[in-house]
């Protein structure tokens, strides 16, 4: 009995420091992310300014000041993560849910992911008669966003990306897709852990977040998510959002934040 009891003293002491250790690593992220997503935010302005600026005289330096807008785009999507992971882990952030429109989403995940999206093949199958969804604008758009931009780490240039939807009984199902490589097997359900990434020791940039922060959001809105890969090649990553009945006349449809339509046919 004594050593059973010691036994389980040692894994509750070992729970505690593991949970301790995990608040400590997240408020220090959280707080350093905090302190740079200002200069961030400035350097990615003038990087856009410069390429612009260097595109409109045809100055060869273009190309090197597009991929030092590219890499302060993926860093400043990187803090980003860390602060929404952060508040996510707070327990006090709530969707705030409207009815939606898919295509707006997903237009604004791929305005967002624009120049990342530029070196890849991108084809919608959105069906015309979509139901609306509710949900938070925000939030389901960071899912998009995160999704595409995992596909895009993670495939070589030029590798085709997907985005498909479908009503499946109750629920509105999307899925990314790509033709990659495909996911590691056996990890498929341990990539939405914080912190765990599809390549362990890889130059990707990335902390492993992005995958924990779809897991969270989709679960606050009462849906699920997966990740599996293809029988063709490559993988998908599937998500689904409760339906609810339509909005009546007198419900107003969320207006379009700074989404734009997805487009329907495939894309470069």
């Amino acid at each position: 009995m004594a050593l059973e009891r010691l036994h389980f003293a040692t894994e509750a002491h070992g729970s505690r420091l593991g949970a301790e250790s995990e608040r400590l690593r997240s408020s220090l992220l959280a707080a350093l992310s905090h302190d740079l997503r200002t200069p961030l935010t400035a350097l990615v302005g003038l990087a856009d300014t410069l390429t612009l600026q260097l595109l409109a005289v045809q100055a060869p330096e273009s190309e090197t000041a597009a991929a030092i807008r590219d890499q302060a785009l993926r860093t400043s999507r990187l803090v980003d993560n860390l602060l929404e992971m952060a508040r996510l882990q707070s327990g006090t952030v709530q969707p705030r849910k409207e009815w939606l429109a898919l295509e707006e989403l997903i237009g604004g995940a791929i305005k967002a992911l624009e120049p990342s999206l530029a070196g890849h093949p991108l084809q919608t199958d959105l069906p015309a008669d979509l139901p609306l969804v509710q949900g938070d604008a925000v939030m389901l758009e960071r899912v998009l966003v995160n999704l595409l931009d995992n596909a895009i780490k993670y495939t070589p240039p030029g590798t085709p990306l997907g985005i498909t939807a479908r009503v499946a009984g109750d629920v509105l199902e999307v899925a990314v897709w790509d033709e990659g490589p495909g996911l590691p097997p056996g990890q498929e359900r341990i990539l939405f852990d914080r912190f765990t990434r599809g390549q362990r020791e890889s130059a990707i940039a990335g902390v492993g977040l992005g995958l924990a922060i779809c897991q969270a959001i989709i679960d606050a809105h009462g849906g699920h998510i997966r990740a599996e890969n293809r029988p063709a090649g490559g993988a998908r990553f599937v998500f689904t959002l409760p339906l609810a009945p339509p909005p009546t006349a007198a419900d107003e449809v969320a207006p379009p934040t700074h989404a734009q339509a997805a487009p329907s046919t495939a894309t470069s």
